[in-house]
């Protein structure tokens, strides 16, 4: 596989992926084995996932995904910490709402909007009943880890994960939630974690370290202290790096109108004292809230009109 040469945003760390489970299969190896890529070269790109059941590929299907194998191929693009984009045709997507609950899964997106790649833990030690690399931990933070385990074989496995392994204290509470099924009752039991997966599936667990709260990032906005009626303004928010990571940003500038985005830019059209609202999502699904007044002065300056005739 060719890898970017030059300068570039983003370079793809796997095969093409497609609407069946083997296609899936073959990405993972290349989307573990160049986790270190990710931020350090380039964003990772592991192409798209697919979770509906769409029958159009260059491959003949033999079936639609199951919802087992569409959790897959969307845990594996989650997992990258890069790309994350969908595949599919959206309006047969659309007909099943359990593959919708797949695409709008809160903690997937988190994994995106955060942007790290998760480490795979067996990429040079993998069982070999297991076939190819499928267990990976992302910390998201001091308080929450996401355990990802995928079972590439036709049979059913099972693991054990003692904290230790994950590289979590093993001397503190934890609090398990399966991600694709959050009624799901999971327990830590003589510190570790055992995991029963049927064939062709991912489990993936989020482990919350009790002992800590959760809290908001800690934000501070940079801006102008005054503004003219048409210059344009710079707005950063600055996240405390120590604390709580930062998901989302969201600007409300106090005429009518907002904008996403850590780094944004603003014009005023009228003068006035504006209140700038920023709200930002934190990681443990907290939000931090700062706001900031910026007067603005001047004229409005109209240019006389213009007569348009029509060309003969």
């Amino acid at each position: 596989m060719l890898n970017p040469v030059g300068i570039v945003d983003d370079g793809r760390v796997s095969q093409d992926t497609g609407h069946t489970f083997e296609r899936s299969k073959e990405a993972a190896p290349g989307i573990a084995a160049r986790y270190y890529m990710h931020r350090n070269f380039f964003i990772n790109d592991p192409d798209a996932f697919t979770v509906s059941r769409q029958l159009m590929e260059e491959r003949e299907i033999q079936a639609p995904l199951t919802l087992n194998e569409a959790e897959v191929s969307i845990a594996l693009a989650a997992v990258s910490g890069g790309m994350y984009e969908i595949g599919d045709d959206l309006p047969t997507l659309g007909t099943d709402a359990d593959r919708v609950a797949l695409v709008t899964n809160a903690d997937l997106l988190a994994m995106a909007k955060l942007g790290r790649a998760s480490d795979p833990i067996d990429l040079l030690s993998y069982r070999a009943e297991d076939e190819q690399p499928s267990v990976f931990i992302l910390h998201e933070d001091a308080r929450q880890s996401i355990l990802s385990v995928f079972n590439w074989t036709g049979q059913s496995k099972s693991h054990r994960f003692s904290f230790s392994d994950l590289k979590l204290d093993p001397g503190r509470a934890y609090e398990l939630k399966d991600v694709f099924d959050p009624l799901l009752h999971l327990s830590a039991e003589s510190n570790s974690i055992e995991i029963e997966q049927p064939a062709h599936s991912v489990r993936m667990i989020k482990i919350i370290d009790t002992s800590v709260p959760a809290a908001a990032p800690g934000i501070t906005i940079r801006a102008p202290q005054a503004a003219q009626i048409g210059e344009e303004l710079p707005l950063v928010c600055d996240v405390d790096a120590a604390g709580v990571p930062a998901l989302a940003f969201r600007w409300d500038f106090g005429d009518g109108t907002s904008e996403s985005g850590r780094h944004v830019r603003h014009a005023y059209t009228m003068a006035g004292v504006f209140t700038v609202k920023l709200v930002v999502e934190g990681v443990d699904g907290m939000v931090a809230q700062k706001s900031v007044s910026i007067p603005v002065q001047g004229n409005v300056v109209l240019q006389p009109p213009t007569r348009y005739e029509p060309v003969k």
